[in-house]
């Protein structure tokens, strides 16, 4: 059952209706994120895809502890702050981006928390063959698959942990904290005068920034394959993983080509119409995306597979942790803290999770989200 989700569309459509005026500003909305002046693109954002570079080099590191190898926290940290050229791409190292600088500053120390403790447990794995329980960290595997992951001492796997964390804490963060703020996409940016050496305004770059974050190419969702091999990770993916329940993937392309070209045409009242639906759609995403694991936990707690539990629990947790960012969010934040203390155990304690309490997450999230009670059991 497919679901569209499309709040503000009436709101958008009223703008763009209303366009053909003086004041107003008519706008050429193109069917792809393609934009040029003078003949070359207007468009830009390196530095985005370079911070999704950085993220996969990351996990695999992180993934060499599940593979039973010692990994290094301060390889680990460099990796994070892009210090002491941790990475095999020589562009990464000299790029001058890096993740911990983007990182919403609230998160920082939790994340380089878990980064250092990874590596002391891969340590611990690898020396002492050290088995997880309730309590203490270590090795354990996903149902029989020969799967190891590693995980802390309340069943936190760390890479996943840590891959969701920074998507959403730098991903998300900057979507919706600074890109298409006030302060980077209000009427009161530059949107007239290019930036030095560019073929951009300051009003535009910020816009492409915050669509490089989301990690689509410039012809989604109509490419074939609609992902390539490049595309199918991070929020990319998981929006697509969705679209065919909740009818995502082509309202949120539509929001961020017509916000781009509403700046292009300097229509500020369509641009801005755009911004809460760009921000609902990627936090519908991302509830969806929890029930969905939320689902997959339920029916490891049933069959006694606490591996595969601890698996898709981190990956619930992380994406309830990431609707959290954002500045208009549907589920409160009590029912996040609830939802990350409670209901998925004891203070977040994995071993003591239950199947009333998986529940009363669900519940939570398709409460807040009327559109998933009808598909919940479909994610």
């Amino acid at each position: 059952m497919k679901k569209s989700y499309l709040p503000f569309l009436g709101l958008a459509m009223c703008f763009f209706a209303c366009s053909e005026t003086e004041e107003t500003p008519s706008v050429q909305v193109p069917t792809t994120y393609e934009f040029e002046r003078n003949g070359s693109s207007s468009v830009y954002f390196q530095g985005q895809t370079d911070r999704l570079d950085m993220l996969s080099e990351l996990k695999s590191y992180l993934a060499e502890g599940n593979a039973g190898m010692v990994i290094e926290a301060s390889k680990l940290l460099s990796l994070y702050s892009n210090a002491n050229a941790p990475f095999a791409s020589a562009a990464l190292n000299e790029s001058g981006k890096q993740l911990e600088n983007k990182t919403n500053p609230a998160d920082i120390e939790f994340i380089k928390s878990l980064l250092v403790q990874a590596a002391e447990v891969s340590k611990d794995v690898a020396t002492n063959n050290t088995q997880a329980a309730e309590g203490v960290a270590g090795a354990i595997e996903r149902g029989t698959s020969g799967k190891i992951i590693n995980v802390t001492e309340k069943g936190w796997e760390f890479t996943e942990f840590i891959e969701k964390g920074v998507m959403g804490s730098v991903f998300y963060h900057q979507i919706f904290n600074v890109y298409l703020s006030e302060s980077k996409t209000g009427d009161d940016v530059d949107n007239v005068n290019l930036e030095d050496g560019a073929n951009y305004t300051p009003m535009e770059h910020h816009w492409d920034e915050a669509f490089g974050y989301w990690g689509v190419p410039v012809d989604f969702p109509n490419g074939d394959p609609v992902l390539d091999d490049a595309h199918k990770r991070y929020w990319a993916s998981y929006t697509n993983g969705r679209d065919a329940l909740l009818d995502i993937n082509t309202p949120l392309m539509n929001a961020y080509i017509t916000g781009r070209a509403a700046i292009v045409a300097k229509n500020n009242g369509l641009k801005n119409a755009q911004k809460p639906i760009i921000i609902g759609l990627h936090e519908l995403v991302a509830a969806a995306t929890a029930v969905h694991y939320i689902n997959n936990s339920m029916n490891s707690l049933s069959t006694g597979d606490t591996g595969s539990l601890f698996h898709t629990l981190s990956e619930a947790y992380g994406f309830i942790k990431a609707i959290g960012q954002s500045p208009n969010k549907q589920l409160s934040q009590a029912n996040i803290d609830e939802i990350l203390n409670s209901d998925f155990g004891t203070e977040g304690d994995f071993w003591t999770i239950t199947m009333d309490g998986l529940h009363a997450a669900k519940d939570k999230l398709t409460r807040a989200y009327p559109s998933l009670k009808n598909v919940e059991d479909e994610l």
